[in-house]
């Protein structure tokens, strides 16, 4: 393993781990051990599919992800061998890196639908999550979890009091990840058999208001009874479904911006005005331009003009005389619906307008 190597062959680690009063080490640790790399990017690593990979499931898949931010801390326990702590938050075990893993969230999920009177028993509960493997009649669960990572970890410290004098005598060090770090709770629902659209809707009504529970009222990861791990949401969230319902995907109509205010010798961007040009394009002679326009101001005109050919306008001529570029295909419409929220009511809402959408193609 790798922790008992670097126990065995790092000095100063080795000191701390068997060493009777780690109280002393832990500055130094808190300094230089266990700092995740700057330069480390995780979307470079593709973990988390995108919301096009659903063109390649069935179809009523779908997939949510929902960007938090922690308003109270987030504790786990790790499964290393060794640590200074006796409480470490759970870590990535190649890049060490605070994470949720994908069976945490599937717990905390399942918790947090027992919490709103959704019991084990519950044919929707078994529908989304599955049975037991040992079970003969058991089958694999609809959804799909992504692990989360953090880019922040810190120390939560929980100091026991005496029943007798009511004063705490062995402050306890708890590794975690800190209040207002950020992470995206991303999930996939893949349906399987004979799938009827109403099924589905209920599914994502009941999804949608399970992760809203589990972030924002019951938490996620150890201690929840005690506040921690309640999280809000952070940016905006996407929600994506492989069905066509057009009226969920009218965006709302953008501003028109101002046109750039254009020089006299242009009638758009990169096209000369008729007055400059000769008939094969190119510039007109400045006694050709001038002639009839005595002024000034023409002078100074056409000396901009031919700034302006000699910069740019020369090669833009070039350029359109040559044989056209082949216009590239055009894609595959895509049956993906895609929404987005930018908080949990509004993600309640999406859903609602989902469920009715894919109630209705049912009748």
């Amino acid at each position: 393993m790798q922790y008992d190597y670097s126990a065995t062959h790092d000095s100063w680690l080795q000191q701390a781990m068997f060493a009777n009063d780690k109280r002393k080490y832990l500055p130094e640790w808190q300094n230089c051990y266990e700092k995740k790399d700057p330069d480390l990017k995780f979307e470079d690593f593709s973990f988390i599919p995108k919301l096009c990979a659903l063109n390649y499931l069935p179809s009523l898949s779908f997939m949510l992800r929902v960007p938090f931010k922690l308003q109270k801390p987030y504790l786990s326990k790790d499964d290393r061998t060794f640590h200074l702590l006796d409480n470490p938050v759970r870590k990535d075990k190649v890049f060490q890196t605070p994470m949720v893993a994908s069976s945490s969230w599937k717990g905390a999920l399942r918790a947090a639908l027992w919490q709103i009177d959704h019991q084990e028993e519950d044919k929707q509960v078994i529908r989304l999550f599955g049975n037991a493997r040992e079970d003969e009649t058991g089958q694999a669960g609809r959804l799909y979890f992504y692990p989360t990572f953090f880019d922040k970890i810190g120390l939560e410290v929980i100091n026991p009091h005496s029943r007798k004098t009511g004063v705490g005598k062995n402050p306890i060090l708890l590794e975690c990840v800190p209040s207002d770090a950020t992470g995206d709770f991303v999930l996939l629902y893949v349906p399987f058999g004979k799938v009827q659209e109403s099924e589905v809707a209920e599914d994502l009504k009941l999804v949608a208001a399970g992760v809203e529970a589990m972030l924002t009222v019951y938490g996620f990861g150890a201690k929840t009874s005690s506040g921690f791990g309640v999280a809000e949401v952070e940016g905006k969230g996407e929600l994506a479904i492989r069905a066509d319902l057009p009226d969920l995907t009218q965006s709302e109509p953008k501003a028109k911006q101002p046109e750039p205010e254009l020089p006299r010798y242009l009638i758009e961007p990169g096209q000369l005005h008729p007055d400059f040009q000769n008939s094969d394009g190119s510039l007109k002679s400045e006694a050709e331009y001038l002639k009839g326009k005595p002024g000034k101001r023409e002078k100074q005109l056409y000396d901009k003009a031919k700034k302006w050919w000699e910069r740019e306008g020369r090669q833009l001529a070039e350029t359109t005389t040559q044989e056209p570029m082949p216009e590239p295909e055009q894609p595959l419409k895509s049956s993906v619906t895609e929404v987005a929220f930018a908080n949990l009511r509004e993600l309640y809402d999406r859903v609602q307008s989902i469920a009715q959408h894919l109630q209705e193609k049912q009748r």
